[in-house]
């Protein structure tokens, strides 16, 4: 016998019948579809409606400045730039100055790395008896 007469296709005859088939199908719609009702009616009846209000509109703010506010301001804006900008004795005793931001950012960026490092060398451990 040759390979040719081995593989010859024959159909076999449907044993299954195709209305039974579409009646499983359409009942599992219909139970899918009942289901997805009676959840949507579950929630609708669990869940209260709450109405929604309309969107307010807030006024505007309004912003009353005297005057005085004003003139405070810029007396206050004055002060915190004059102590930004010059030099000055930072304690009583006179032995710690308080730069310029300027002058002090110009150290910082000159000493590098080491800008961070402390400013005093830490106490000598304590003896223990």
């Amino acid at each position: 016998m040759s390979a040719e007469e081995h593989i010859h296709y024959i159909p076999e005859s449907p044993g299954i019948d195709n209305r039974a088939v579409l009646l499983c199908a359409l009942g599992a719609l219909i139970l899918l579809a009942g289901t997805i009702a009676g959840f949507h009616e579950v929630y609708r009846r669990g869940v209260p409606v709450k109405d929604v209000l309309a969107p307010q509109a807030f006024p505007q703010p309004r912003v009353v400045t005297s005057q005085v506010e004003v003139e405070e301001r810029r007396r206050l804006t004055g002060a915190q730039q004059e102590r930004l900008e010059t030099w000055r004795w930072a304690n009583d005793q006179h032995t710690l100055v308080q730069t310029p931001i300027e002058r002090a950012m110009q150290l910082l960026v000159q000493k590098g790395a080491a800008a961070y490092n402390p400013l005093l060398p830490p106490p000598p451990p304590e003896r223990q008896p």
